[in-house]
């Protein structure tokens, strides 16, 4: 079980459909009701914001990659 899985394993049921549907719209690139917004100092880095809930991704032409899901705290986006 990777980290991601592992994060989401913990969350309780209601926030866990949340999240993995926010991750099926990011992997299929419809971000038209997704609260986005670019991270600074990254290229092709990006945040979507549950709550206090942070799923970071990385856009790039092909696809988008979620990298982290993570509460936000002083860690969140290094």
């Amino acid at each position: 079980m990777n980290k991601l899985d592992k994060f989401l394993y913990r969350l309780d049921k209601k926030t866990r459909t949340v999240i993995e549907k926010i991750i099926t719209l990011i992997v299929l690139g419809d971000f038209s009701i997704l609260d986005i917004k670019k991270l600074k100092g990254s290229k092709n880095m990006y945040r979507v914001r549950v709550g206090k809930i942070r799923v970071i991704f990385e856009q790039t032409k092909n696809s988008n990659k979620i990298k982290d899901i993570s509460y936000r705290d002083d860690n969140t986006y290094s």
